[in-house]
């Protein structure tokens, strides 16, 4: 749910914060942090797929933070870790990757999103109306701008991502999906414009204070005592 760039940025504070050499292959945890959306390369691409490879099946937007649906959603990300964190160390850094990507999304549903629905229910604008779309969708793209321009990391991130070995997200993604939606990401953070407009529901500030606790709140979770299994 958050931005393409919002993610990236969020993966670069948190190899900031880990202890150097954690993560030993940023290009394949960059290439992890991107594989959830892949699924839009997918052909025949339906939502539910996109629910799948975030662990959210059966589990709507709107009802997201239900105590019922939190646990059941933190089952799953737990199972996740624990099938994947003991891969060999080529293939690790891109789980723990895929790993950051969706509690990434679930931080951002809980906080910046739900602010977001507060403003849209005044308005009497509800989440399955065109206005609620249109209106985050153009807040979400404003705000990558505004992260890209800000913290100029994009251009390592993208040289880093261009020289990963091809991959494939076992039961989830494969190796063609992952491999397209790649060269997709590399050309639009490159050849794409920067858009000079502001956010209107959710301010760049607000974006930084969740890039900040994203990062912090991720890498204490999958550390030893987290709240998660470790995985870094």
């Amino acid at each position: 749910m958050a931005g393409l760039i919002v993610h990236l940025v969020i993966a670069n504070e948190m190899i900031k914060l880990l202890p150097e050499g954690t993560i030993k292959n940023e290009g394949l945890f960059y290439a992890g942090v991107i594989a959830p959306d892949a699924i839009h390369a997918r052909e025949g691409f339906v939502r539910a797929d996109k629910k799948h490879t975030h662990l959210r099946d059966d589990i709507a937007d709107k009802d997201f933070g239900k105590e019922e649906n939190l646990s059941l959603f933190h089952q799953r990300v737990a199972e996740f870790i624990l099938k994947n964190r003991n891969r060999n160390e080529a293939e690790l850094d891109l789980y723990r990757g895929y790993v950051a990507h969706i509690l990434t999304d679930e931080l951002f549903m809980l906080t910046v999103r739900q602010e977001f629905c507060d403003i849209m229910k005044q308005k009497g604008v509800e989440q399955s109306d065109r206005e609620f779309y249109d209106c985050i969708m153009t807040d979400l793209h404003c705000n990558d701008c505004c992260t890209a321009k800000y913290f100029a990391v994009l251009d390592d991130i993208m040289e880093k991502l261009e020289h990963v070995i091809p991959y494939e997200v076992e039961g989830f993604l494969s190796q063609q999906e992952l491999t397209n939606s790649r060269n997709w990401v590399i050309r639009h953070c490159q050849e794409g414009k920067l858009c000079d407009e502001q956010p209107v529901y959710f301010t760049f500030d607000r974006i930084q204070e969740f890039i900040t606790m994203a990062a912090e709140d991720i890498v204490a979770r999958l550390s030893a005592g987290g709240k998660l299994p470790q995985m870094l």
